[in-house]
């Protein structure tokens, strides 16, 4: 009898216990990352937990990337964070399959059949002495190498091929193609903060031939970090130039994300109905209808 009670308050016990409480995994830190824990600061490291109250905060120039099961946050400003807000955040941006809308239009890009332009690269190369000639060429082969690698999706050493190219890198935008192409392998890998690291030491325009997918990219890191302004400056800057294909449909449902976690669901369906309205038929317009439907 007293075994039976035992069990049975201990069964009570278990049903009153909170349960699942969410925690954020610190996947990768670059800076000081810290926790507050009875009224002062102790710093966090790859592998620790952050449970759901919590508050953390990022010292100047870190970056940091934490994940709840399929839900991942980068951080990338100084500040302190509620570790409650940012799964909140988290769970709202994943709901909308960013990262795999923007996957599917930047493998379309990278694919051989797509006509790239000719880089300054290669142009320079064919006006160079000889010396230079065998310098440039080098260069070039690391990042056709590179993009090889990456199409057949062995991410890691691409990186590795990526950066050791951007050595001969004779201007600022030579080096940023490297750096978008090494930046994409990490996102692919799961490690968007080392990416958003890389191209936040970039700043092409529209003439800068990879502007298009450090747009798609970089805007799907920044909603990612939750920062939805800094990203809305990125996607107002191509709209300025918009090719009215599928990069723009993209552009929009991202601003749309955007302006929807700001609260202004308005302008979100408005930039979905953009999208809509180019090709309907085509897989982001059917994303930006069904956001639509979501929305309303």
């Amino acid at each position: 009898m007293k075994r039976l009670f035992f069990l049975s308050s201990l069964l009570v016990l278990i049903i009153l216990l909170p349960v699942g409480a969410d925690e954020l995994l610190v996947e990768y830190v670059d800076g000081a990352l810290e926790i507050k824990s009875g009224g002062r600061w102790e710093e966090l490291d790859i592998g620790d937990t952050v449970p759901e109250d919590a508050t953390i905060r990022l010292a100047a120039n870190g970056f940091a990337e934490l994940s709840s099961g399929s839900v991942t946050v980068t951080l990338n400003k100084p500040g302190t964070y509620s570790a409650a807000t940012l799964l909140e955040s988290g769970k709202q941006v994943s709901a909308f399959n960013v990262a795999k809308v923007v996957n599917s239009k930047l493998k379309k890009l990278m694919s051989p059949d797509q006509e790239q332009e000719a880089s300054a690269m290669g142009v320079r190369a064919a006006e160079a002495e000889d010396e230079e000639m065998t310098w440039v060429e080098e260069g070039a082969e690391y990042l056709e190498e590179g993009k090889e690698l990456l199409l057949e999706e062995e991410y890691r050493e691409a990186i590795e091929v990526l950066l050791e190219g951007a050595d001969f890198a004779f201007t600022d935008e030579e080096m940023w193609e490297y750096y978008y192409y090494a930046a994409y392998a990490y996102s692919r890998l799961g490690g968007s903060a080392q990416a958003l690291k890389l191209l936040s030491d970039m700043d092409p325009d529209f003439s800068t031939p990879i502007f298009t997918d450090f747009v798609l990219l970089k805007g799907q890191l920044l909603i990612e970090s939750l920062s939805f302004e800094d990203a809305l400056g990125l996607f107002d800057e191509y709209l300025r130039n918009p090719d009215r294909g599928e990069t723009t449909k993209v552009v929009h449902f991202l601003a749309a994300v955007c302006h929807e976690a700001l609260g202004d669901t308005r302008e979100a369906v408005k930039m979905l109905e953009a999208a809509y309205a180019i090709d309907r038929t085509s897989e982001y317009g059917r994303a930006a209808g069904e956001m639509i439907e979501k929305l309303r």
